[in-house]
């Protein structure tokens, strides 16, 4: 895990919370993990009410787990609430891929494309980075479509599987994501056509592959499988 870069004194609830859930969303975290109030303040360098603060607004967003008064620690979620949340982020992206297939620009499309070739390049190298640029790729998307609300319910989504995310990312083989059938593939096709049935569809089996692959590492590990 890397050690967070202390902040500046303003803002600090909500600098603190976004640094934090960040560091979820990011893989930084890996489910089970335990968050010391105190020891993170003091990473920080700030006192420990804006850090409390943070946590308990990541508490009630289900991003952290509070098992005793101070007791914080990283959910490790099992097979039901991944599938839940997969079937949430299909129909979600889904719904952000068919927008974003309307409205895209040539630029948008290029710089996608480019994502796109970092997170191939990235998955026999660095998994942590496969992972974040993963992340990327989608988000990229959902900005394109042009809809904060439902972006902003997506990264919540994200942040709770983020820790989950990078744990998988460091064991799925490689190529098993490293291939020309990648759904991402798809999108990108859809999009310069301005498919907007085929952009969702493609979006939606990516989501819906991870989750397969997922469910099954989760399975054979004993990871809380339901």
């Amino acid at each position: 895990m890397k050690t967070p870069l202390p902040l500046e004194k303003s803002n600090l609830s909500s600098r603190t919370y976004e640094q934090i859930r960040n560091a979820l969303m990011n893989g930084e975290y890996s489910p089970g993990d335990r968050i010391r109030i105190a020891n993170m303040a003091e990473s920080l360098g700030i006192s420990i009410t804006p850090v409390r603060e943070a946590i308990f607004r990541l508490v009630s967003e289900q991003a952290l787990e509070m098992t005793a008064a101070t007791s914080i620690k990283v959910p490790e979620l099992d097979s039901a609430t991944v599938a839940e949340i997969q079937l949430m982020r299909r129909l979600l992206e889904g719904a952000a891929g068919e927008r974003a297939a309307l409205v895209v620009t040539k630029p948008q499309i290029e710089a996608l494309s480019a994502t796109h070739d970092s997170f191939i390049a990235a998955v026999s190298v660095s998994p942590a980075d496969a992972a974040r640029i993963n992340r990327d790729f989608h988000f990229q998307l959902l900005s394109i479509a042009g809809m904060p609300s439902l972006f902003d319910v997506v990264a919540g989504l994200w942040v709770r599987m983020g820790p989950l995310l990078h744990v998988f990312h460091s064991h799925v083989p490689a190529r098993a994501i490293s291939n020309r059938h990648h759904p991402h593939y798809r999108v990108l096709s859809g999009l310069k056509k301005k498919d907007s049935a085929a952009v969702s569809t493609a979006i939606q089996e990516d989501i819906a592959w991870g989750e397969r692959v997922l469910l099954e590492w989760m399975s054979q590990n004993n990871l809380r499988s339901a």
